[in-house]
């Protein structure tokens, strides 16, 4: 199973990503929003679990917490990685990844599960989509940031081969051929 929560759609870009690439490899794989109705409903009967999450202003969706809180249990006893979808993940110093390490931390603190594997993931500036508010913070923080202030272009920084080891690093932890799902 790959279970996301989103507030823009890059964490939804990367999840059906990452069901693709699992579904490729032969596994069988269930995409869940977390903020979908069925999200309530879903049955434990999955091999492993892919759950991706955006962080925003330190914090991960309120969905996504809720759903991994509920299935703790669950996810505890299968083979399960976080995805953590950021765009301080595209900044390589000392103190982003600290940021992104406590965030994490926090979570897994709030729900009670602490995934096998764990992958900070560069997300997206969906200038395009922002309102002028928000466009004019994240052009800001971009410039503070050496990032690209060019408002009239959406800038992805999801490294799709990086990800694509990730799920072959995930498949020879959690061999889901053999499982069925």
């Amino acid at each position: 199973m790959v279970v996301y929560g989103t507030t823009e759609g890059q964490t939804r870009k990367v999840a059906e990503f990452i069901a693709n690439a699992l579904q490729e490899r032969g596994a069988k794989v269930e995409l869940l929003d977390s903020a979908s109705a069925s999200a309530a409903q879903v049955q434990p009967f999955f091999a492993a679990a892919v759950v991706c999450g955006s962080l925003h202003r330190h914090r991960y969706q309120a969905s996504l917490l809720r759903f991994v809180k509920d299935n703790a249990a669950w996810l505890a006893g299968i083979p399960s990685a976080f995805i953590a979808v950021s765009l301080t993940a595209v900044l390589a110093d000392d103190e982003s990844r600290e940021e992104l390490r406590e965030a994490a931390d926090a979570f897994f603190r709030k729900t009670g599960w602490t995934p096998a594997i764990t992958r900070h993931v560069a997300g997206a500036l969906r200038y395009t989509q922002y309102d002028y508010f928000k466009r004019l913070l994240m052009k800001l923080i971009a410039r503070q940031r050496g990032g690209a202030t060019d408002t009239t272009q959406d800038r992805e920084y999801t490294d799709w081969d990086d990800l694509a080891h990730f799920v072959d690093e995930f498949l020879a932890a959690a061999p889901l051929q053999e499982r069925g799902h």
